[in-house]
């Protein structure tokens, strides 16, 4: 992927569409059957709309991330994981492992493009979670009729969450199983499995769950299921083996693969593209969180004896907003400079998987910090799903476990760099700078991280057991690769030298008796860094936080939101209807308006 493509035209479509009443319809009061049928509504008209084709999963995956990262994900972000299936993970397995099989799979391919089917994607099974090399799903394969059979063998081995329970969808799914032929294990493969037909109707062999099953908390409703497959037949072409697997007539299996390590990870091939799919879909929420808690700050009211102050004026409130909006920066700063290497550089599978590793896990865990603060700066009101906050936090949250949980993916960025390398080289040390310049900063960031390294290396090569050894580490390793990927965020700051520095100095500040203990920095210069950071944020705040709302363009769509409306209260009296009675809503408002 290495051509450049400006989708600004598509990105102002979607806002547009964002704004429009289908997409700001009020569902809280909605049956969870309705919320599911309404969010399908609305996927189709953002498929619609977007009009990403399939060659483009394997081409040109701006147009897609440009989707994810749209505003119309806010309008219900079951958009997020229904989008993100249907395209990268089911239409992008397709596309990735057709191979010369292609013109057998040219009718789903076409079924998926055009919306006629939902693609859905199953790995996860109850019992062995994110461990998907241990998955137990069986796909055996019948010589005399040259089908392939799909089965769960125990309890344990359902299909945990898929989108399957809705009566109402087609679904093609592309399903990991464990390839049996015979008594030869021959590794965890994708086979394409239609599960519901074009009248919703489940096909023979296919278990889900009713609707209600699967309790998950989060803001939209989407139609997860328990999934369970009782000797159900594909034909042959549906074993997608791409260039590295085939299994012949006569049921040989033949690989260039040289272990089930690679087989697994040829298999998975969209998971890694699948993290940067996820992470885009948190821009917009996150962007949006810390905008309405600033616009929060900034008309909130507090009275004392000197009168009436908005929270903007408060130290402790400015400061903490300062923080969220920094680590807002250095998540999005970090994702725009990484997904554009991934676009527009050819790289292979490993380099694109680093990559992957370090958006997913950084930007997801520095959103969070950033989203912590403004469910706190905001009281009662960031509690309110319509203010957007407290919906990011859940959808943040959610994230942090899909593709990959953050700790197991900050452990493979571990040990990547100590047996490879990472993503940023380390620039030239300058230990004698002034503590709160860039150059020292990064000198302290680099020591860090070798330190680190250096001591993880010691600890595993002098251990007679690895894995124990390994295991005993894991909070070196975490803290290995959280300061790689601190760098690396700083790195991407480079153009916002004052957001820059003090996201640095917070870090720092975090381990100062790490740094301390290490004699890397004076009692002196610790005050010094503590000054600089109490003076920063508040500039930081006065200068660019405030301004949030037109960085991102985001002043239409907070109008739509109770914070951001031009009246609060009548706002909520809107909502309120009492009892159903609009008129007496507007009785009092008007009221309201008469005592004012």
């Amino acid at each position: 992927m290495v051509k450049k493509t400006d989708y600004a035209e598509l990105r102002g479509r979607l806002k547009s569409l964002s704004k429009t009443p289908i997409f700001q319809k009020d569902t809280l009061s909605f049956s969870k059957q309705e919320k599911v049928s309404y969010l399908y509504a609305l996927m189709e008209m953002v498929v619609k709309e977007s009009n990403v084709r399939a060659d483009d999963i394997t081409d040109d995956m701006g147009k897609l991330l440009t989707v994810m990262e749209s505003p119309c994900l806010m309008s219900n972000y079951g958009l997020c994981p229904l989008l993100a299936s249907h395209y990268n993970l089911c239409l992008g397995t397709i596309m990735n492992l057709a191979g010369s099989n292609r013109h057998h799979l040219q009718g789903y391919i076409d079924e998926l493009e055009q919306l006629e089917t939902k693609g859905i994607y199953m790995v996860t099974e109850i019992d062995h979670g994110n461990n998907a090399m241990s998955m137990q799903t069986e796909a055996r394969f019948d010589k005399e009729k040259q089908e392939f059979i799909i089965n769960t063998p125990y309890p344990g081995a359902c299909k945990f969450m898929p989108y399957l329970s809705s009566e109402e969808q087609p679904k093609l799914a592309i399903v990991m199983a464990r390839l049996w032929l015979e008594d030869q294990d021959c590794g965890v493969h994708p086979f394409i499995v239609r599960c519901r037909d074009k009248q919703g109707r489940l096909l023979k062999g296919v278990k889900a769950s009713k609707l209600s099953a699967v309790d998950l908390y989060s803001v939209s409703d989407v139609d997860h299921s328990i999934t369970a497959f009782e000797q159900v037949r594909i034909p042959y072409y549906a074993f997608l083996g791409g260039e590295l697997n085939q299994v012949t007539p006569d049921g040989k299996f033949i690989t260039r693969a040289k272990s089930q390590r690679e087989i697994f990870f040829n298999s998975l091939c969209r998971v890694e593209w699948g993290k940067i799919v996820l992470t885009a879909a948190l821009m917009s929420p996150i962007k949006m969180a810390v905008t309405i808690a600033i616009e929060y700050a900034r008309r909130r009211k507090v009275a004392n004896r000197r009168g009436s102050h908005s929270l903007t004026e408060f130290q402790f409130h400015k400061l903490e907003l300062a923080k969220a909006y920094v680590y807002l920066i250095a998540s999005v700063s970090l994702y725009e400079k990484r997904k554009d290497i991934c676009l527009h550089q050819k790289m292979e599978l490993e380099t694109l998987a680093m990559n992957a590793a370090i958006i997913k896990s950084m930007c997801v865990e520095m959103a969070r910090d950033a989203l912590n603060i403004c469910l706190a700066r905001t009281g009662a009101q960031g509690k309110m799903v319509r203010n957007r906050v407290i919906s990011a936090c859940i959808l943040n949250d959610i994230t942090s476990t899909a593709e990959g949980d953050s700790v197991p993916v900050l452990m493979k960025i571990a040990k990547e760099l100590i047996t490879g390398g990472g993503l940023l080289p380390f620039s030239e040390e300058k230990a004698d700078a002034p503590i709160a310049s860039s150059a020292r900063l990064f000198t302290l960031l680099a020591t860090r991280e070798k330190a680190l390294k250096s001591q993880l290396q010691q600890e595993i090569s002098e251990s007679s057991d690895r894995d124990l050894a390994w295991n005993n580490a894991t909070p070196i390793a975490q803290e290995l690769a959280w300061v790689h990927g601190i760098r690396n965020a700083a790195d991407a700051l480079a153009e916002r030298e004052a957001i820059q520095t003090t996201f640095c100095s917070l870090y720092i500040l975090q381990h100062a008796a790490w740094y301390s203990a290490n004699e890397l920095i004076s009692a002196s210069e610790m005050r010094e860094l503590i000054g600089y950071t109490q003076r920063s944020l508040p500039a930081i705040f006065d200068e660019q936080a405030i301004n949030v709302a037109s960085e991102f363009e985001l002043h239409d769509l907070i109008e739509l939101t109770a914070i951001g409306s031009a009246d609060m209260p009548e706002y909520w009296l809107r909502v309120a209807e009492f009892g159903g009675n609009s008129e007496a809503s507007e009785h009092l408002a008007s009221g309201i308006g008469e005592r004012c």
